[in-house]
């Protein structure tokens, strides 16, 4: 099992770069997840096509991109923030064979449930249910049995207006990709301006090290664990940190005993 201390030495180690004045400063989803593993970027038309496209597309048309449909994802639910950082740890040298990318998080988006979560992208359900083998095991060795591994498919806004698209497995009942939905995607990217660096700097992320934006994440968990009343961020930290003053709602947050 990780120790709580080991949590708290490795935030201590890394506090001192909090106040680095770009990070500090930037509203960007990036600066409040940590990454590690393979980027879940694709290629069409030798031109690198993120997840941000594909969202894009799914705003506008409200159709979901046939790259979405062999998307799959271990999710990881931990309980507080300290399993969320136990999490991260345990990302941070998870030896997967493709080395999928893998990200923890705190849930700020509206209308969807949940506090703490882990994300690991598969390449298809036979990837997915290798890694969700794996995981689970790991999960349960270092943090608890009781941290819910399960498997999920593409991204959960999708699943609003396509219910069945959640369903995962095979056979006539999951959801397929409309063949007619590709002329929207056609038009979407005729007008869409990539970005060649993305290939030389989102690619991977294996960093030697935690880095400062990684830092910044740990450090937005514990105002986001403070701010929903998950008092367990006590435990990494000695001292007392100001709660989020703009928020969305959440659900009031119930603490959990092994």
């Amino acid at each position: 099992m990780i120790a709580e201390a080991d949590l708290a030495k490795l935030y201590q180690r890394g506090s001192g770069n909090l106040d680095n004045p770009g990070l500090m400063q930037s509203r960007d989803l990036l600066c409040r997840q940590f990454f590690r593993g393979e980027s879940s970027l694709f290629v069409k038309d030798k031109q690198p096509v993120s997840c941000d496209r594909n969202k894009a597309i799914f705003n506008r048309f409200n159709i979901i991109p046939e790259h979405c449909f062999s998307c799959y994802k271990v999710l990881i639910v931990p309980r507080n923030v300290v399993e969320l950082f136990k999490l991260m740890v345990v990302f941070e040298k998870f030896d997967l064979p493709n080395n999928n990318c893998r990200k923890c998080m705190v849930e700020t988006r509206d209308n969807v449930s949940g506090a703490y979560k882990g994300f690991i992208y598969c390449l298809g359900l036979e990837d997915g249910n290798k890694v969700l083998e794996m995981t689970r095991k790991v999960v349960a060795q270092e943090i608890s049995d009781k941290v819910e591994v399960t498997m999920k498919r593409g991204c959960s806004e999708y699943a609003s207006s396509y219910p069945r698209y959640q369903k995962v497995g095979r056979g006539p009942t999951i959801m397929k990709y409309k063949k007619k939905w590709k002329q929207f995607e056609d038009s979407y990217d005729k007008g869409f301006v990539y970005d060649n660096r993305q290939l030389a700097t989102s690619h991977a992320f294996n960093p030697p090290d935690f880095t400062v934006q990684d830092f910044h994440a740990m450090h937005f968990w514990l105002t986001y664990a403070a701010t929903i009343g998950d008092l367990s961020y006590q435990k990494i930290t000695d001292y007392e940190i100001t709660p989020f003053t703009n928020l969305s709602n959440r659900a009031p947050f119930i603490p959990t005993e092994d």
